[in-house]
């Protein structure tokens, strides 16, 4: 679920800003999670790295390194405490995919997160913090922060941030978000209006929090491409061809919808 859309990152929101300036997100994978087996902190890096999507999911666009950094890290905390969500320290662990970014002028970048928490009823608990009507306003005053040292120099912006209906069975939950940023960004004599928008689409499935993000430029992102990358997520989670004894042992191998609307 989204704990905190990577477009709350500074790095990323520099790249939000960045996007707007330059105007003027296969199935045969293993996976530990399946009928909520436990996983062990052992094992719990190679199952949300199983999970996450990697470039043969979209090789029509430019992988990207996109490390966790020690700032995007505590950011990130400071948000999942106003939301009232579990705090970072408690996962076994938290692995991003690279970006996968698309070239101008959409300006498209997706990539995905897998944390695995201690129980599924961590997990639960953080489900309903998002749910709350609080959360967005978490969500939206954090984007505003990083975005003042990141918008184009000399533009003005508004964020938003509204909930997207979404549905994907087989999971435990499943909350997603729409932020809205506008920029208004001088060009000469005239002004230029650039939106930019990040979908964060995030389910549960045991331990795991499973997220989604899609940031694009002057359009909202495609909810063809969304649903198809949401169900494949889910279905990794789900995917029971090893158990959790398996999948720590270096001999392993290694019409649902998620509903935004573009």
């Amino acid at each position: 679920m989204p704990r905190r859309p990577h477009s709350l990152r500074p790095r990323a929101a520099l790249a939000i800003a960045a996007a707007a300036l330059t105007a003027a997100a296969g199935f045969g994978v293993d996976a530990a999670l399946a009928a909520h087996k436990t996983i062990s902190r052992s094992q719990a890096s190679a199952v949300a790295t199983a999970v996450n999507l990697r470039h043969s999911d979209l090789p029509t666009l430019k992988q990207q390194a996109n490390p966790i950094t020690p700032a995007e890290r505590q950011s990130s905390a400071a948000v999942d405490a106003c939301i009232g969500e579990s705090s970072p320290s408690q996962a076994l662990a938290d692995i991003q995919s690279p970006d996968f970014v698309g070239p101008a002028p959409t300006q498209l970048t997706v990539n995905s997160e897998t944390q695995i928490l201690p129980s599924a009823g961590v997990v639960a608990s953080d489900l309903a913090a998002i749910r709350r009507p609080h959360a967005l306003i978490c969500l939206r005053d954090a984007l505003g922060k990083a975005l003042v040292t990141t918008a184009p120099k000399g533009s003005t912006f508004s964020v938003s941030v509204a909930r997207l209906p979404a549905t994907l069975p087989g999971t435990d939950g499943v909350a997603a978000v729409r932020v809205t940023a506008i920029f208004h960004v001088k060009s000469g004599s005239t002004t230029v209006t650039v939106p930019a928008y990040v979908d964060d689409v995030g389910f549960a499935y045991g331990q795991a929090e499973v997220a989604l993000d899609v940031v694009s430029t002057t359009a909202p992102p495609s909810s063809s491409l969304e649903t198809r990358l949401a169900v494949l997520l889910v279905a990794r989670a789900r995917a029971d061809r090893l158990n959790a004894t398996h999948i720590a042992s270096p001999r392993a191998k290694g019409t649902p919808t998620p509903g935004p609307s573009s």
